[in-house]
């Protein structure tokens, strides 16, 4: 074992965020959380869980590395993917779309299969559909969607392509975060413009999650933000709905936008995430 000090993502009055800010509020969970408040002590990393994370469209690695540093501290091997196209120039998202991201999230899926007995996924937006379409055809522990989309807004797709004949990007004005002090951190690590051809391949794919999400039978947390301005929080419930796991949970917040685990939000968004691994973690770990 190796001590640490406590988690910031749980200091303060968890208990009572939980039920002044969520959907539902639950003794069980409470209790649950409550031990995850008081550990001081956590066990390095077993090999035997591990946690693949996957950021957003336009997004990188930092859009996760609280919330996987934050898994590291409890003893998870955690890897968070770098989606083709990203983390460089716009100009290299262009010819990249969903197969690409879709196989570069299966390629590092099975990697980290080769080293963890048990995996659970998490994605953010993009990368929540990513982890629910590896879902649908990979043995997985668990799935964890932040703001996932699988419908989006109609007629979404028919501006996307008008406006892809006239330029090939859209300057992105500001990222879809409440609270202004983590939106000036966060908006500084993205880039600046939203390429249009990436966004017709996701948009492309989504019926086609859709016809696939029967096919989830993993236990799966689906968190959705009622004032996200990118995906609508029905997206969530349509998930909800079509998925064919027999346990599934559906929290939806009020305080925060799309980018939740940035948010106001955030702290529940990591000990909801926490304590959905921790249950359903194989006996004995």
């Amino acid at each position: 074992m190796r001590a640490l000090t406590r988690p910031k993502y749980f200091q303060g009055a968890v208990q009572k965020m939980l039920c002044e800010h969520s959907i539902f509020c639950t003794a069980p969970l409470l209790k649950e959380l409550a031990l995850i408040d008081d550990m001081t002590d956590v066990a390095p990393c077993s090999g035997l869980v591990g946690v693949l994370l996957v950021h957003g469209l336009n997004g990188g690695k930092s859009d996760m590395e609280e919330l996987e540093a934050m898994l590291g501290a409890h003893g998870f091997c955690t890897e968070t993917i770098l989606l083709p196209g990203h983390g460089t120039d716009v100009r290299d998202m262009l010819p990249i779309g969903w197969p690409e991201w879709a196989q570069a999230v299966r390629d590092s899926l099975h990697a980290l299969q080769e080293r963890c007995e048990h995996v659970f996924l998490i994605g953010h937006s993009l990368g929540g559909a990513l982890c629910l379409h590896m879902a649908a055809s990979e043995r997985i522990a668990g799935v964890v969607t932040m703001c996932a989309p699988i419908s989006m807004y109609p007629g979404m797709l028919a501006a996307v392509r008008l406006v892809k004949r006239f330029t090939p990007w859209l300057p992105t004005i500001r990222e879809d975060v409440r609270d202004r002090q983590a939106r000036r951190k966060y908006t500084r690590g993205v880039y600046r413009h939203t390429p249009m051809a990436p966004v017709e391949s996701m948009l492309q794919y989504l019926p086609l999650l859709r016809a696939e999400l029967p096919n989830v039978t993993a236990p799966i947390l689906i968190m959705t933000a009622i004032h996200d301005h990118v995906v609508p929080a029905r997206d969530g419930r349509t998930i909800y709905r079509l998925i064919g796991s027999q346990e599934k949970h559906l929290v939806t917040f009020h305080r925060s936008y799309h980018v939740i685990m940035k948010d106001h939000d955030r702290d529940e968004v990591f000990a909801r995430t926490l304590a959905f691994i921790q249950r359903h973690l194989p006996a004995g770990q």
